[in-house]
C-alpha cells in the first residue's frame, strides 16, 4: 500500500511538470460525511469532511476552480480567457442538510464557489427519497434471498452476492427507463425483502433560508427537477412540468433566474435527445449530464455538459486522477 501510495505520487509529480491541457473537470457530489453512520444509501456519500477539505483545497492548488459562469461560458465557446488551463467546476445534487453544514462552509473558508443543484419538492423537508427508501429496505431486509419481477427480472441474494452488490444491482434495475411505476416498484421490494420503513422525522435537506445564505455566500443554485423522478421514464409533458416548476418555485423563493440544470440520475439512458429540446424550452441555458467525461471549449453541448460521480477516492487516486486531467484533458471515475 504504502509502495502503491509512493509511486502513484511520483507519477502526479511529473505529470504536474506538463503543460495544462485547456478543459473543463465538472465534479459532481452528493453527501459529505460517513455512510457508515446511517441505514441509507452509502453510494451518495461522496467523501468525509477532512476527504473534501483537502481535495478542494488540492484543487485549487494545482487546477484551477470556476463559477458556474465562466464555466458555462468555456463549454459554449464564449469564454474571453485564453488562458490555458484545466478549470473544474464543484457541484452538488439533491439539496441534502449536510450541503449547507459541511460543505458550504469548507467551500467559503477556500473561496471556491459551489453550484448546488435542488430538488424543490424536497427543499426544507424530512423526505426519503427513492434511492434512500430502497437502501434502508434492503440493509433492515428479514428476507435474505428474494425476486423482484419489475421492470425486469432480478433475483437478489444478500448473503451470496453481499449488501453492496445486490443494492447496486436494485437501485440499477429502478433507473431503467422501462421502470414506469417507480411506486409499485417500492411496494413490491418492501413486500418481496421484508424490510423496514425507513423513519421520516428528521430534516434531511436543506431549507430555503439555507439556500439564501449560500447565494449570499458565493455558491451558486440550480435546479434538480421539482420531485427528483428519472426524468426518461416520464411522458414529456411530465417532463415539462417536472422542470418549468422547478424554475418557477426558485424563482419565488430565492429571486433567481435558476437556468442551469442537472438531470436526476444523470445516466445516458436518464434522458434523451427530447429531453435536451425541452429543457431548453423550458427556459434551461445549459443542463449537467453525470456519467463521466471532461469538456472542451466549444465541442460540448450545453445541454449535456459532462461531470463525473464523486465516490469514495482514495487520496492517492484522486491525486493521480486530477494531475491526469490537467495535463491531458481526461479524467476516469
Amino acid at each position: 500500500m504504502l509502495a502503491r501510495g509512493l509511486l502513484w505520487s511520483g507519477v502526479s509529480f511529473l505529470l504536474s511538470q506538463l503543460a495544462a491541457r485547456d478543459s473543463l473537470l465538472v465534479l459532481n457530489y452528493h453527501r459529505i460525511g460517513n455512510p457508515h453512520d446511517d441505514l441509507f444509501d452509502p453510494g451518495v456519500f461522496s467523501a468525509t469532511a477532512d476527504e473534501f477539505s483537502d481535495q478542494i483545497a488540492h484543487l485549487k492548488r494545482h487546477l484551477s476552480p470556476v463559477t458556474l459562469e465562466e464555466a458555462l461560458a468555456f463549454a459554449t465557446g464564449r469564454l474571453k480567457d485564453k488562458i490555458r488551463r484545466c478549470r473544474v467546476l464543484i457541484t452538488f445534487d439533491d439539496g441534502y442538510l449536510d450541503n449547507y453544514a459541511t460543505a458550504y462552509p469548507i467551500l467559503r473558508s477556500l473561496g471556491v464557489q459551489g453550484v448546488f443543484f435542488l430538488a424543490t419538492g424536497m427543499v426544507g423537508s424530512c423526505q426519503v427519497p427513492w434511492w434512500d427508501h430502497i437502501a434502508y429496505l434492503v440493509k433492515t431486509a428479514r428476507r435474505r434471498s428474494f425476486t423482484l419481477h419489475l421492470p425486469a427480472l432480478l433475483a437478489v441474494d444478500l448473503d451470496r452476492n453481499g449488501l453492496g452488490e445486490s443494492l447496486g444491482a436494485i437501485l440499477k434495475l429502478y433507473k431503467m427507463p422501462e421502470n414506469t411505476d417507480p411506486e409499485r416498484f417500492i411496494r413490491e421490494l418492501a413486500e418481496e425483502a421484508r424490510g423496514e420503513e425507513p423513519p421520516g422525522t428528521l430534516r434531511r435537506f436543506l431549507n430555503w433560508d439555507e439556500a439564501r445564505e449560500m447565494i449570499r455566500g458565493g455558491m451558486a443554485i440550480g435546479s434538480h427537477t421539482h420531485s427528483h423522478h428519472v426524468l426518461s421514464q416520464l411522458e414529456p409533458e411530465r417532463q415539462l412540468e417536472e422542470l418549468s416548476h422547478s424554475r418557477v418555485i426558485l424563482k419565488e423563493q430565492l429571486g433567481i433566474e435558476a437556468d442551469a440544470l442537472a438531470y436526476p440520475v444523470g445516466r445516458k439512458v436518464s434522458f434523451t435527445v427530447q429531453t435536451q429540446m425541452l429543457v431548453r424550452d423550458a427556459g434551461y441555458r445549459a443542463a449537467f449530464s453525470s456519467y463521466g467525461g471532461t469538456n472542451m471549449q466549444g465541442k460540448t453541448s450545453a445541454y449535456n455538459v459532462k461531470r463525473t460521480k464523486m465516490v469514495g477516492q482514495s487520496w492517492s487516486s484522486f491525486g493521480v486522477r486530477t494531475a491526469v486531467c490537467r495535463s491531458t484533458g481526461s479524467y476516469w471515475p
